[in-house]
Protein backbone atom coordinates (compact mmCIF):
# COMPACT_ATOMS: atom_id res chain seq x y z
CA UNK A 1 0.00 0.00 0.00
CA UNK A 2 1.34 3.71 -0.72
CA UNK A 3 0.68 5.91 1.77
CA UNK A 4 1.13 9.52 1.87
CA UNK A 5 2.27 11.42 4.62
CA UNK A 6 1.08 15.19 4.69
CA UNK A 7 2.03 17.99 7.64
CA UNK A 8 4.43 21.31 7.91
CA UNK A 9 7.67 20.00 7.63
CA UNK A 10 9.94 22.66 8.40
CA UNK A 11 10.01 22.08 12.74
CA UNK A 12 8.16 19.15 12.61
CA UNK A 13 10.95 16.83 11.38
CA UNK A 14 10.55 14.42 14.30
CA UNK A 15 6.78 13.67 14.07
CA UNK A 16 6.97 12.76 10.36
CA UNK A 17 10.05 10.87 10.98
CA UNK A 18 7.76 8.74 13.49
CA UNK A 19 5.27 8.40 10.75
CA UNK A 20 7.55 7.03 8.35
CA UNK A 21 8.92 4.65 10.96
CA UNK A 22 5.34 3.27 11.84
CA UNK A 23 4.91 2.66 7.75
CA UNK A 24 7.86 0.99 7.33
CA UNK A 25 7.20 -1.30 10.15
CA UNK A 26 4.32 -2.25 8.80
CA UNK A 27 6.17 -2.50 4.92
CA UNK A 28 4.14 -0.68 3.34
CA UNK A 29 5.54 2.02 0.59
CA UNK A 30 5.94 5.76 1.67
CA UNK A 31 5.05 8.99 -0.47
CA UNK A 32 6.93 12.13 1.05
CA UNK A 33 7.88 15.77 -0.73
CA UNK A 34 11.23 14.86 0.57
CA UNK A 35 11.54 12.52 -2.15
CA UNK A 36 10.40 14.02 -4.78
CA UNK A 37 12.79 14.99 -7.56
CA UNK A 38 13.31 17.80 -9.47
CA UNK A 39 10.89 18.18 -11.90
CA UNK A 40 9.27 21.44 -14.40
CA UNK A 41 5.66 20.94 -12.13
CA UNK A 42 5.23 23.31 -9.76
CA UNK A 43 5.43 21.40 -5.91
CA UNK A 44 1.90 22.22 -5.48
CA UNK A 45 1.00 19.90 -8.02
CA UNK A 46 3.55 17.24 -7.56
CA UNK A 47 2.39 16.97 -3.64
CA UNK A 48 -1.42 16.33 -5.14
CA UNK A 49 -0.38 14.17 -7.47
CA UNK A 50 1.71 12.13 -4.61
CA UNK A 51 -2.39 12.40 -2.70
CA UNK A 52 -3.76 11.00 -5.84
CA UNK A 53 -1.20 8.03 -6.48
CA UNK A 54 -1.69 7.25 -2.39
CA UNK A 55 -4.01 4.21 -1.54
CA UNK A 56 -4.09 6.06 1.95
CA UNK A 57 -2.78 9.93 3.58
CA UNK A 58 -1.75 10.45 6.95
CA UNK A 59 -2.20 13.73 7.82
CA UNK A 60 -0.68 15.29 11.22
CA UNK A 61 -1.62 18.76 12.68
CA UNK A 62 0.41 20.54 15.30
CA UNK A 63 0.83 23.99 16.14
CA UNK A 64 1.72 25.97 13.03
CA UNK A 65 -0.59 26.44 9.67
CA UNK A 66 2.18 26.55 7.39
CA UNK A 67 3.02 28.80 4.26
CA UNK A 68 -0.35 30.22 2.76
CA UNK A 69 0.21 32.44 0.26
CA UNK A 70 -0.62 30.28 -2.88
CA UNK A 71 -3.49 30.96 -5.52
CA UNK A 72 -5.98 28.80 -3.59
CA UNK A 73 -5.36 31.13 -0.01
CA UNK A 74 -4.63 27.51 1.71
CA UNK A 75 -1.33 25.91 3.14
CA UNK A 76 -0.08 23.12 1.03
CA UNK A 77 -1.43 20.57 3.99
CA UNK A 78 -4.80 21.80 3.70
CA UNK A 79 -4.90 21.43 -0.11
CA UNK A 80 -3.57 17.99 0.25
CA UNK A 81 -6.43 17.20 2.73
CA UNK A 82 -9.52 18.49 0.81
CA UNK A 83 -7.87 16.20 -2.03
CA UNK A 84 -7.42 13.19 0.20
CA UNK A 85 -11.03 13.59 1.60
CA UNK A 86 -12.92 13.75 -1.52
CA UNK A 87 -11.56 10.32 -1.78
CA UNK A 88 -12.03 9.47 1.31
CA UNK A 89 -9.11 8.28 2.30
CA UNK A 90 -7.37 10.35 5.19
CA UNK A 91 -6.60 9.68 8.65
CA UNK A 92 -6.25 12.82 10.50
CA UNK A 93 -4.17 12.70 13.85
CA UNK A 94 -3.82 16.16 15.99
CA UNK A 95 -1.65 17.19 18.52
CA UNK A 96 -3.04 18.01 22.07
CA UNK A 97 -1.48 20.21 24.41
CA UNK A 98 -0.12 23.08 21.96
CA UNK A 99 -1.07 26.52 20.97
CA UNK A 100 -2.19 26.90 17.60
CA UNK A 101 -2.58 28.96 15.28
CA UNK A 102 -5.53 31.00 14.58
CA UNK A 103 -5.60 29.15 11.08
CA UNK A 104 -4.89 25.89 11.96
CA UNK A 105 -7.15 26.13 14.97
CA UNK A 106 -9.62 26.47 12.06
CA UNK A 107 -8.21 24.09 9.75
CA UNK A 108 -8.45 21.03 12.68
CA UNK A 109 -12.13 21.80 13.05
CA UNK A 110 -12.72 21.23 9.56
CA UNK A 111 -11.26 18.20 10.28
CA UNK A 112 -12.81 17.09 13.00
CA UNK A 113 -16.18 18.51 11.97
CA UNK A 114 -18.72 15.78 12.93
CA UNK A 115 -21.39 15.68 10.08
CA UNK A 116 -19.11 17.25 7.18
CA UNK A 117 -15.13 16.41 8.75
CA UNK A 118 -12.94 13.11 8.91
CA UNK A 119 -13.20 11.57 12.18
CA UNK A 120 -9.33 11.90 13.06
CA UNK A 121 -7.22 9.29 15.00
CA UNK A 122 -5.87 9.66 18.36
CA UNK A 123 -4.13 12.49 19.77
CA UNK A 124 -0.94 12.75 20.34
CA UNK A 125 1.96 14.83 21.86
CA UNK A 126 5.10 13.20 21.26
CA UNK A 127 6.55 11.53 18.32
CA UNK A 128 6.60 7.86 20.18
CA UNK A 129 3.10 8.84 20.79
CA UNK A 130 2.28 9.32 16.86
CA UNK A 131 4.12 6.28 15.70
CA UNK A 132 2.20 4.13 17.66
CA UNK A 133 -1.29 5.73 16.91
CA UNK A 134 -0.25 5.11 13.20
CA UNK A 135 0.59 2.28 13.46
CA UNK A 136 -2.63 1.10 14.83
CA UNK A 137 -4.39 3.04 12.24
CA UNK A 138 -2.92 1.72 8.99
CA UNK A 139 -3.50 -1.91 10.72
CA UNK A 140 -7.31 -1.14 11.41
CA UNK A 141 -7.48 0.65 8.08
CA UNK A 142 -6.03 -3.12 6.48
CA UNK A 143 -8.64 -5.21 8.13
CA UNK A 144 -11.12 -3.20 7.40
CA UNK A 145 -10.36 -3.16 3.79
CA UNK A 146 -9.90 -6.74 3.78
CA UNK A 147 -12.92 -8.11 5.57
CA UNK A 148 -15.36 -5.92 2.98
CA UNK A 149 -14.93 -5.72 -0.54
CA UNK A 150 -16.81 -3.95 -2.79
CA UNK A 151 -17.90 -5.61 -6.06
CA UNK A 152 -18.38 -2.20 -8.35
CA UNK A 153 -19.55 -3.96 -11.01
CA UNK A 154 -22.78 -5.50 -9.19
CA UNK A 155 -23.10 -1.93 -8.05
CA UNK A 156 -23.01 -0.88 -11.61
CA UNK A 157 -26.07 -3.35 -12.65
CA UNK A 158 -28.03 -2.44 -9.67
CA UNK A 159 -27.66 1.03 -10.64
CA UNK A 160 -28.31 1.21 -14.10
CA UNK A 161 -31.42 -1.19 -13.56
CA UNK A 162 -32.87 0.96 -10.88
CA UNK A 163 -33.35 3.55 -13.40
CA UNK A 164 -36.31 2.67 -14.99
CA UNK A 165 -36.89 3.23 -18.66
CA UNK A 166 -39.55 4.83 -19.95
CA UNK A 167 -41.16 2.73 -23.27
CA UNK A 168 -42.56 3.82 -26.19
CA UNK A 169 -45.60 5.61 -27.22
CA UNK A 170 -45.72 6.75 -23.32
CA UNK A 171 -46.05 10.77 -23.11
CA UNK A 172 -45.27 12.25 -19.54
CA UNK A 173 -48.33 14.79 -18.91
CA UNK A 174 -46.38 15.87 -15.30
CA UNK A 175 -43.83 17.29 -16.76
CA UNK A 176 -39.78 15.94 -17.00
CA UNK A 177 -38.20 14.10 -13.94
CA UNK A 178 -35.17 13.26 -12.94
CA UNK A 179 -33.80 9.94 -11.72
CA UNK A 180 -31.17 9.16 -9.86
CA UNK A 181 -29.83 5.53 -8.47
CA UNK A 182 -27.47 5.63 -5.80
CA UNK A 183 -26.33 2.35 -4.98
CA UNK A 184 -24.03 1.92 -2.11
CA UNK A 185 -21.05 -1.00 -0.84
CA UNK A 186 -19.76 -3.36 0.16
CA UNK A 187 -23.47 -4.91 -0.46
CA UNK A 188 -25.08 -6.24 3.10
CA UNK A 189 -28.01 -5.55 4.96
CA UNK A 190 -28.92 -1.93 5.88
CA UNK A 191 -32.42 -1.66 6.85
CA UNK A 192 -34.06 -5.02 8.17
CA UNK A 193 -37.03 -6.36 6.91
CA UNK A 194 -38.65 -5.46 10.60
CA UNK A 195 -37.61 -2.11 9.83
CA UNK A 196 -38.20 -1.01 6.41
CA UNK A 197 -41.88 -2.44 7.12
CA UNK A 198 -42.35 0.03 10.14
CA UNK A 199 -44.18 3.56 9.88
CA UNK A 200 -42.13 5.51 11.43
CA UNK A 201 -39.62 4.85 8.54
CA UNK A 202 -42.16 5.83 6.08
CA UNK A 203 -43.05 8.75 8.11
CA UNK A 204 -39.88 10.15 8.92
CA UNK A 205 -38.88 9.95 5.33
CA UNK A 206 -42.11 12.19 3.98
CA UNK A 207 -41.46 14.55 6.34
CA UNK A 208 -38.03 15.09 4.94
CA UNK A 209 -39.10 14.59 1.59
CA UNK A 210 -41.68 17.77 2.24
CA UNK A 211 -39.36 20.05 3.90
CA UNK A 212 -37.67 22.56 2.53
CA UNK A 213 -34.80 20.28 1.50
CA UNK A 214 -36.82 18.07 -0.31
CA UNK A 215 -38.10 17.70 -3.42
CA UNK A 216 -42.09 16.60 -2.95
CA UNK A 217 -44.78 19.26 -3.05
CA UNK A 218 -46.96 19.39 0.47
CA UNK A 219 -49.89 20.18 -1.58
CA UNK A 220 -50.26 16.27 -3.31
CA UNK A 221 -50.90 13.49 -1.75
CA UNK A 222 -48.18 11.14 -0.30
CA UNK A 223 -48.74 7.16 -0.53
CA UNK A 224 -45.96 5.11 0.68
CA UNK A 225 -45.44 1.10 -0.45
CA UNK A 226 -43.64 -1.62 -0.07
CA UNK A 227 -42.53 -3.18 -3.43
CA UNK A 228 -40.97 -6.20 -3.84
CA UNK A 229 -39.34 -5.67 -0.40
CA UNK A 230 -38.76 -2.01 -1.24
CA UNK A 231 -40.37 0.90 0.49
CA UNK A 232 -41.49 3.33 -2.10
CA UNK A 233 -42.98 6.68 -1.51
CA UNK A 234 -44.46 8.57 -4.60
CA UNK A 235 -46.43 11.45 -5.77
CA UNK A 236 -49.15 11.75 -8.32
CA UNK A 237 -46.46 13.72 -10.79
CA UNK A 238 -44.42 11.09 -10.25
CA UNK A 239 -41.75 12.67 -7.47
CA UNK A 240 -40.57 9.38 -5.32
CA UNK A 241 -38.34 7.73 -3.69
CA UNK A 242 -36.87 3.59 -3.48
CA UNK A 243 -34.93 2.24 -0.78
CA UNK A 244 -34.31 -1.05 -0.67
CA UNK A 245 -32.86 -3.51 2.75
CA UNK A 246 -29.80 -3.00 0.86
CA UNK A 247 -29.77 0.96 1.52
CA UNK A 248 -30.07 1.62 -2.64
CA UNK A 249 -31.84 4.66 -3.51
CA UNK A 250 -33.79 5.64 -6.64
CA UNK A 251 -34.57 9.40 -6.42
CA UNK A 252 -37.21 10.88 -8.89
CA UNK A 253 -36.71 14.68 -8.89
CA UNK A 254 -39.29 16.78 -10.98
CA UNK A 255 -37.44 19.30 -12.99
CA UNK A 256 -38.91 22.88 -13.59
CA UNK A 257 -40.92 23.10 -16.80
CA UNK A 258 -39.60 25.82 -19.15
CA UNK A 259 -41.69 28.74 -20.00
CA UNK A 260 -43.50 29.64 -23.61
CA UNK A 261 -45.03 26.96 -25.87
CA UNK A 262 -42.35 25.18 -26.56
CA UNK A 263 -40.67 22.88 -23.25
CA UNK A 264 -37.11 22.01 -23.66
CA UNK A 265 -34.74 20.41 -20.94
CA UNK A 266 -33.64 23.55 -19.29
CA UNK A 267 -30.07 23.31 -18.51
CA UNK A 268 -30.17 25.31 -14.91
CA UNK A 269 -33.05 23.18 -14.07
CA UNK A 270 -31.77 19.96 -14.56
CA UNK A 271 -28.28 21.13 -12.86
CA UNK A 272 -30.82 22.27 -9.62
CA UNK A 273 -32.57 18.75 -9.38
CA UNK A 274 -29.61 17.18 -9.75
CA UNK A 275 -27.62 18.98 -6.81
CA UNK A 276 -31.07 18.48 -5.16
CA UNK A 277 -31.66 14.97 -5.22
CA UNK A 278 -27.56 13.92 -4.77
CA UNK A 279 -27.86 16.01 -1.45
CA UNK A 280 -30.83 14.57 -0.26
CA UNK A 281 -29.79 10.72 -1.25
CA UNK A 282 -26.96 12.42 1.19
CA UNK A 283 -29.32 12.49 3.93
CA UNK A 284 -31.00 9.94 3.54
CA UNK A 285 -27.55 7.45 3.81
CA UNK A 286 -26.51 9.46 7.05
CA UNK A 287 -30.26 8.95 8.11
CA UNK A 288 -29.78 5.10 7.46
CA UNK A 289 -26.17 4.01 7.32
CA UNK A 290 -24.72 6.64 10.15
CA UNK A 291 -21.80 4.34 10.79
CA UNK A 292 -21.01 4.81 7.27
CA UNK A 293 -21.18 0.65 6.40
CA UNK A 294 -21.66 1.61 2.67
CA UNK A 295 -17.86 2.79 1.90
CA UNK A 296 -18.44 3.34 -2.23
CA UNK A 297 -21.22 4.32 -4.00
CA UNK A 298 -22.25 4.20 -7.57
CA UNK A 299 -24.62 6.95 -10.07
CA UNK A 300 -26.96 6.43 -12.73
CA UNK A 301 -28.87 9.10 -13.76
CA UNK A 302 -31.36 9.26 -17.02
CA UNK A 303 -34.53 11.78 -17.52
CA UNK A 304 -38.45 10.84 -18.14
CA UNK A 305 -38.74 12.84 -20.97
CA UNK A 306 -41.27 11.70 -23.71
CA UNK A 307 -42.78 14.89 -23.97
CA UNK A 308 -40.12 17.12 -23.86
CA UNK A 309 -37.71 17.93 -26.68
CA UNK A 310 -34.53 19.61 -26.88
CA UNK A 311 -31.74 21.28 -24.76
CA UNK A 312 -31.68 24.76 -23.54
CA UNK A 313 -30.20 26.83 -21.36
CA UNK A 314 -32.53 29.93 -19.46
CA UNK A 315 -30.89 32.42 -21.74
CA UNK A 316 -31.43 30.97 -24.66
CA UNK A 317 -35.24 30.01 -23.89
CA UNK A 318 -35.70 33.31 -22.84
CA UNK A 319 -34.81 34.87 -25.83
CA UNK A 320 -36.67 32.51 -28.41
CA UNK A 321 -39.15 30.84 -26.56
CA UNK A 322 -41.49 30.05 -29.39
CA UNK A 323 -39.31 28.05 -32.13
CA UNK A 324 -35.91 25.71 -31.85
CA UNK A 325 -34.74 23.07 -33.24
CA UNK A 326 -34.65 19.45 -31.75
CA UNK A 327 -33.30 16.27 -32.44
CA UNK A 328 -36.78 13.92 -32.32
CA UNK A 329 -33.77 10.74 -31.37
CA UNK A 330 -31.45 10.98 -28.31
CA UNK A 331 -27.66 9.54 -28.63
CA UNK A 332 -27.38 6.28 -26.50
CA UNK A 333 -29.95 4.41 -24.21
CA UNK A 334 -29.90 3.72 -20.69
CA UNK A 335 -28.90 5.90 -17.92
CA UNK A 336 -25.16 7.99 -17.95
CA UNK A 337 -22.54 7.25 -15.34
CA UNK A 338 -19.45 8.32 -14.17
CA UNK A 339 -15.99 6.91 -15.28
CA UNK A 340 -14.51 5.51 -13.16
CA UNK A 341 -18.35 4.70 -11.61
CA UNK A 342 -17.46 4.10 -8.38
CA UNK A 343 -17.13 7.06 -5.53
CA UNK A 344 -16.08 7.39 -1.99
CA UNK A 345 -19.12 7.62 0.49
CA UNK A 346 -17.66 11.10 1.07
CA UNK A 347 -17.75 12.05 -2.26
CA UNK A 348 -21.26 12.46 -2.16
CA UNK A 349 -21.17 15.28 0.49
CA UNK A 350 -17.22 16.83 -0.47
CA UNK A 351 -17.25 16.52 -4.15
CA UNK A 352 -21.59 17.55 -4.92
CA UNK A 353 -21.04 20.49 -7.27
CA UNK A 354 -18.33 18.21 -9.15
CA UNK A 355 -20.77 15.70 -9.07
CA UNK A 356 -23.54 17.37 -10.42
CA UNK A 357 -21.18 19.67 -13.15
CA UNK A 358 -20.15 15.99 -14.57
CA UNK A 359 -23.38 14.56 -14.77
CA UNK A 360 -25.05 17.38 -15.99
CA UNK A 361 -22.51 17.40 -19.09
CA UNK A 362 -23.26 13.90 -19.43
CA UNK A 363 -27.12 14.42 -19.94
CA UNK A 364 -26.20 17.13 -21.88
CA UNK A 365 -24.24 15.40 -24.43
CA UNK A 366 -27.80 12.94 -24.78
CA UNK A 367 -29.86 15.33 -24.95
CA UNK A 368 -29.18 18.47 -26.65
CA UNK A 369 -30.15 19.18 -30.40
Amino acid sequence: MKIFVSSVMTGFEDYRAAAFAAIRSLDHEIIRAEDFPASTIPSRVACLQGVREADLVILILGERYGWSETQSGLSPTHEEFREAAAEGKVIPFVQSGVTREEAQQRFVEEVENYDTGMHRGQTFRTPEDLRTEVTRAISRHQLSAATTPVDVGALVEKARTLVPAEGRGIVRMTGPLLHIAVVGGPTQTILRPSEIEKQELADGIIAELSSSDGYFSYRRRTEPRLEQGALVIEQENGAALKIDEAGALLLSVPIEEASGHLKPLIEEHVGAAIGKGLAFADRMLEKIDRTQRLTRIVMAADIATSSVFGWRTASQQAANPDSMQVSMERSGAGPVMLNPPDRTRMALRAERARLTEDLLALLRRRYQS
